[in-house]
């Protein structure tokens, strides 16, 4: 039975929650960010740049988070819903650098539902209640203290429910310290359900009142007699008590309302763009509340993302709103929320797009804005006298930092072979939504940015950085060494310069330079050592043997030398005489020696204990330097090919003992690189793990990562081992065809590499750690809807279009007529601004923009760009060869006229035929073909065009003025959205029927259905594993995997009694409405977000063929068969004690979490079980045992199947 093995390669990166405090330390300023299943916290940097602290899955849905601190405590605490139906209270862990769960409450039934509390969370501003509350029906209040031993307590909830009602709002208000009170937008609908006459019901303000004495919550109605306008869709609490008048600010479209009990209603119309329709409403989406001694101010942004600053005019005893002052501030992507930082941040989590970090620059107290003050509204649909106008302009009061990438959401994924590198292929994802969409490149491996310096002459062999003193933080020279040469270059403020009085000798090959703990400086070469001390005024020279030095290790006290003939000699550095003395006698060996490791100096100690000595016979030992056994063997490992490399490296394990171990890699010449655990008290070598690096020789070198130690392992690709977040990491990065590497640190670079390549010196910068993929992104006009690769040459064809968008030079009139109608054409929209910064214009209900482009996959770039005219909403695209074309690839793309979504109509559909020029550059119509649907799916199937049109599938030929339509099935109940073939059969997803088994039965030119299935799934993709299985990916988050029958297939192609090898029972006879057979289910798995993507694939060269999948939210996963029936039934067991040992935070159960509309089945979540390693060591010795197994053995098994993937 197929087993499948589930893993995360990206996490999704859309954000749908977000909160601000002190989480991990008393005056931290941290974010919390809620990404689905995941919980990231996120500080600034000193550079500057946002930096990940924790990421964690909690195995379940998020819905809100929010942070409140108890009266006299200086950190802060998160509250979090979720789908599990209970309230969760965290804090962070510091010291294991996780989420600690306090306090878990259940309130409700488990799924997102309208009457289950979770979808609005609020908190009294001084953190002594909150607020959870639904859609329909149901809020609880839960209050908030400590115990004697100061820890946190929380009360039995207390109802406040309301029937027959609907929330919108809810928001804490600021009282000080009488009663909490939160606030509600609230619609009664009880009318609406008891009479039938009545078809309007009106929102109010409603107040809830905690009477702390009484522990009772009251529901007020403030304003029982005024309504608030039907747009009323969020609410902001103003600060109250000493800082300010209270009350709560009302967001609605086209205005904003102030309103508190103990003053009247004020009302301030919004500044709109002046290219905004008319009729269109503007709607504040998102805001923020800012505190700055004793001074507040709103951010609040609208669907456009233009933010505008609100303050409030107050009396003198800060008691009454006199007016209030509403100002355009800049303009950002449109976000789901909005934060700002004390030390003068904000951040945008953007809705499409990715994800910003602004600096301010100013507050806005600038009178050359648009600014907005007592303007009288004349109704209660937020119509004025005066409609105040402006045009977005360049960033003024904020400075763009940093962006950190989201997919999502992902509209199409695909994956081609790399255009730069043999061993590895790339993702192509089509992202964003308008103007805010891309075609991003993925390639595996962290993201580094470089720059490249030339050498003058010759190719250097090796590289080492040295620094002048010991203990500089920065690197001040860098070495090469060539066959015959060595050349030393110093770093300074100016650049890089060639150095003339280093005191090296410059005329023979380095072996191996170092800086050590006296900031003297040695030198070694085949000849002898070279010690130079005093800032370069005193040089001793040594003498090798002869024979001469082979290879050399060093680290700040210790230097040791392997000479010709196997014999190794060490140094120690002297602090008395400032020299560097031999340690002992000469060690002699039978093998001829290849490469050395020695080991870093432990705190408190004054030498390294290990050696670690490659001989050519392939075996690595380790030696002891202890005086008491020097060069005794510790450890012996036998290799499967010659060394090239040794390097021993101290490393923080995994799991939250945080114990650090000394891990001894091993680089060998046939690209494979291996780790052992080196024991730090015996000296003994186990858990030994490979990796496949590249095809040339795999040297390993020291670096740092994040600030601590790492390996870069540097073969035709190179890689790199280093620890992130409690986790072991190995990535590949964009370095190929490099043949050494250094650590390097400058002023303007604190962390890099610097890489030889050739004849080229290039420096890194490491991007963010821990990804999985680096990304090049490209900007497009329009979503993308769909793409398709040209067979033959590295071009994407990309079908992009926007409902409610205009053409190119339907804007350039737009702002040419707007232009002419001011009395100033200096204050014009500037036309420089990019769209997908600022937005575009928007259309009439009907109108569409679309886009057929040509992108070229290896300059990043298009090629060729057409703008479909007549109204035309591109749906679909599709390359093919027609059998009557001589194999000329030809493009096909579904359009459809005048098309209106909700409620759906149009003129009629159209297949556009277009034959490619200039290798597949560019693009020329043939002919329009006229349909009566909607395009939206094609495949080639036999030479011939399968289309989808509404829920008809047809067969269509190429003929000279249009397609020839040829064959065509009626029986799909709804609109095929996709169609992918397997020999002569067909499969079609149906959007909301789950998928439909077709045969074409060629004589009688019949498209037959004979299978289906037996629950409907609203189908996202679907994939095409082998002849008779199908997965399919819904719009919920499922995977299921369905197969046809052994039986029914045989009898489908193997009967002799039909001409057309069909048994005619298969497809006359229907069973209970539908097909004749069904579709039986093997596997089913929730993933957590609806599916866009899906297929088969091979993600690296050699790796293990995988069920690929992307998500509406930026996720990027995969399924993996379990090829062995003992692998799997040890990973069930290991899930089953997981769950068990390792509850998810969010008080989910995990196999209900990926049960969550059928059960899981034939699938383990590798997600959940990779917690494996993150345990305790205790706890992992205790399910290994369990497993018949050891916990090294158990955490091998876990990365053996990752590196099957990627």
């Amino acid at each position: 039975m197929l087993s499948l093995y589930h893993l995360t390669l990206e996490q999704g990166g859309s954000i749908t929650s977000s909160c601000y405090g002190s989480f991990s330390a008393p005056k931290a300023q941290e974010l919390v960010v809620a990404r689905g299943q995941n919980l990231e916290l996120l500080k600034v940097g000193s550079q500057g740049s946002l930096i990940s602290v924790s990421i964690q899955n909690v195995f379940g849905l998020i819905r809100r988070v929010a942070a409140f601190r108890l009266s006299g405590t200086n950190r802060d605490y998160l509250v979090m819903t979720s789908d599990s139906g209970r309230i969760i209270i965290l804090e962070f862990d510091g010291a294991k650098n996780k989420w600690k769960k306090i306090h878990q409450e259940t309130y409700g039934k488990t799924g997102i539902r309208r009457a289950v509390p979770g979808e609005y969370l609020a908190t009294d501003p001084i953190g002594r209640t909150l607020m959870i509350g639904a859609i329909e029906k149901q809020k609880f209040v839960y209050v908030l203290g400590r115990d004697g031993q100061s820890r946190l307590t929380i009360s039995s909830p207390l109802e406040a429910h309301k029937s027959a009602n609907m929330t919108f709002a809810i928001c804490g208000l600021d009282v000080g310290w009488e009663n909490p009170v939160f606030a509600a937008i609230e619609l009664d609908h009880s009318e609406l359900d008891e009479d039938a006459t009545v078809d309007f019901a009106h929102k109010h303000l409603i107040y809830y009142e905690l009477d702390l004495g009484l522990n009772h919550v009251v529901r007020k109605s403030p304003w029982p007699d005024t309504p608030l306008p039907p747009s009323a869709s969020s609410l902001f609490a103003v600060p109250g008590g000493e800082d300010g008048p209270g009350g709560v600010l009302v967001c609605v479209d086209n205005y904003l309302m102030y309103m508190n009990p103990n003053q009247d209603t004020i009302k301030e119309v919004l500044p709109r763009r002046q290219d905004m329709l008319p009729q269109d409403g503007l709607m504040i989406t998102c805001g923020v509340l800012h505190k700055h001694r004793g001074s507040y101010f709103f951010l609040l942004q609208s669907e456009y993302g233009d933010l505008y600053k609100v303050t409030f005019v107050t009396s003198a005893e800060k008691d009454l709103v006199r007016s209030i002052t509403i100002q355009y501030f800049d303009t950002v992507p449109p976000a789901v929320s909005l934060t700002v930082f004390r030390q003068g941040f904000l951040f945008v989590a953007s809705e499409f797009s990715n994800h910003r970090l602004y600096q301010f620059l100013s507050l806005g107290d600038d009178d050359e804005d648009v600014i907005v003050g007592g303007i009288s509204i004349t109704d209660n649909e937020g119509n004025s006298d005066i409609h105040p106008l402006f045009n977005p302009r360049k960033l003024k009061n904020l400075h763009g930092l940093e962006e950190t990438e989201s997919l999502s959401p992902i509209t199409g994924l695909g994956v081609y072979d790399s255009l730069t590198s043999s061993e590895s292929r790339n993702l192509y994802a089509m992202c964003g939504r308008g103007s805010h969409s891309t075609v991003r490149t993925l390639d595996h491996g962290l993201t580094l940015s470089s720059q490249s310096h030339t050498l003058p002459t010759g190719k250097p062999e090796r590289v080492w950085t040295l620094r002048q003193y010991f203990n500089n933080d920065t690197d001040d020279y860098i070495v090469l060494s060539f066959p015959t040469s060595t050349l030393v270059l110093g770093v300074g403020a100016s650049g890089i310069t060639q150095v003339e009085d280093s005191c090296f000798n410059l005329k023979v090959s380095t072996i191996l330079c170092q800086t050590l703990q006296d900031d003297s400086i040695i030198q070694i070469h085949e000849n002898g050592l070279r010690h130079i001390r005093d800032n370069r005024k005193v040089v001793r020279d040594w003498t090798a043997p002869p024979g001469g030095i082979r290879h050399a290790e060093a680290n700040q006290k210790q230097v040791v030398i392997a000479l010709a003939g196997g014999r190794i000699i060490c140094f120690e550095l002297d602090q008395q005489s400032q020299s560097l003395q031999q340690h002992g006698d000469e060690k002699h060996f039978e093998k001829e020696i290849t490469c050395l490791a020695l080991g870093p100096i432990p705190e408190g100690r004054v030498r390294s204990r290990f050696l670690a000595v490659g001989f050519a016979d392939r075996r690595v030992m380790v030696l002891s330097l202890d005086p008491d056994d020097l060069f005794q063997v510790l450890a012996r490992q036998s290799c499967t090919f010659e060394l090239q490399s040794l390097a021993i490296v101290g490393m923080q394990s995994e799991g939250v003992d945080n114990e650090e171990l000394l891990c001894l890699y091993i680089g060998l010449q046939n690209g494979i690189l291996l780790r052992s655990t080196l024991d730090r008290g015996s000296g003994q070598l186990s858990d030994a793990r490979t990796r496949f690096c590249g095809t040339r020789p795999c040297r390993v070198v020291k670096v740092k990562a994040g600030g601590k130690d790492a390996v870069l392992a540097v073969s035709s690709r190179s890689w790199l081992a280093y620890f992130h977040q409690n986790k072991y990491h190995l990535s590949p990065l964009n370095l190929h065809n490099s043949t050494d590497a250094a650590s390097f640190s400058s002023e303007h670079c604190p962390e890099g590499f610097v890489v030889i390549q050739g004849t080229t010196l290039k420096f890194a910068v490491l991007g963010r750690l821990g990804d999985t993929f680096s990304q090049t992104a490209s900007q497009l006009k329009a979503t993308p809807r769909a793409f398709a690769k040209h067979p033959h040459h590295p071009y994407l064809i990309i079908a992009e279009s926007e409902y409610r968008a205009h053409t190119d030079e339907e804007k350039k009139e737009i702002r040419e007529k707007l232009k002419n109608m001011l009395e100033d054409p200096s204050t014009a929209a500037d036309d420089t601004l990019p769209e997908r910064d600022y937005g575009s214009i928007r259309a009439m209900e009907g109108k569409w923009a679309s886009y057929i482009r040509v992108w070229d996959m290896v300059n990043k770039e298009y090629t060729d760009l057409i703008e479909l005219d007549d109204n035309q909403a591109a749906m679909s695209l599709e390359t093919i060869s027609f059998a009557n074309t001589g194999g000329e690839v030809m493009l096909v793309v579904g359009t459809v006229k005048d098309f209106i979504p909700n409620p759906k109509c149009y003129t009629n559909g159209l297949l556009l035929t277009f034959r490619f020029k200039d290798e597949g550059k560019r693009l020329e119509i043939m002919h329009k073909t006229v349909i009566d649907g909607v395009p939206k799916a094609m495949s080639p199937f036999k030479g011939r065009l399968l289309v989808g049109v509404d829920n008809k599938l047809r067969i269509y030929d190429l003929g000279r003025v249009k397609l020839l339509r040829k064959c065509e099935n009626k029986q799909i109940p709804n609109m095929i959205i996709r169609i992918k073939t397997e020999g002569s059969r067909v499969f079609v997803g149906d959007s909301t029927d789950s998928v439909h088994c077709l045969k074409y039965r060629k004589n009688e030119n019949q498209l037959a259905v004979f299978a289906d299935d037996t629950t409907q799934r609203w189908t996202g993709d679907i994939a095409v594993l082998d002849y008779n299985t199908i997965a399919i990916g819904d719009r919920l988050g499922n995977v299921n995997v369905l197969r046809i029958s052994e039986d029914v297939s045989d009898d489908l192609d193997n009967d002799p009694n039909c001409p057309e090898g069909s048994s005619k029972w298969l497809w006359d006879r229907g069973f209970l409405g539908g097909a004749p057979q069904r579709l039986s289910l093997v596997c089913s798995f929730f993933v957590g977000s609806g599916i866009t993507s899906l297929q088969k694939a091979v993600l690296t060269t050699g790796g293990a063929e995988v069920l690929l999948y992307a998500t509406l939210n930026g996720t990027i996963g995969c399924l993996l068969p379990i090829t062995s029936s003992s692998e799997q039934e040890v990973l069930k067991l290991l899930e089953m004690h997981l769950r068990q040992d390792v509850p998810p935070l969010c008080g989910r159960d995990h196999l209900a979490f990926r049960s969550y509309y059928t059960p899981q089945r034939c699938v383990i979540d590798g997600d959940f079980v990779e917690q494996f390693s993150s345990l305790p060591y205790g706890s992992q010795v205790h399910i290994s045992q369990e497993l018949n197994s050891d916990p090294n053995e158990t955490a091998r098994k876990l990365e053996e199947l990752r590196n099957k993937i990627l």
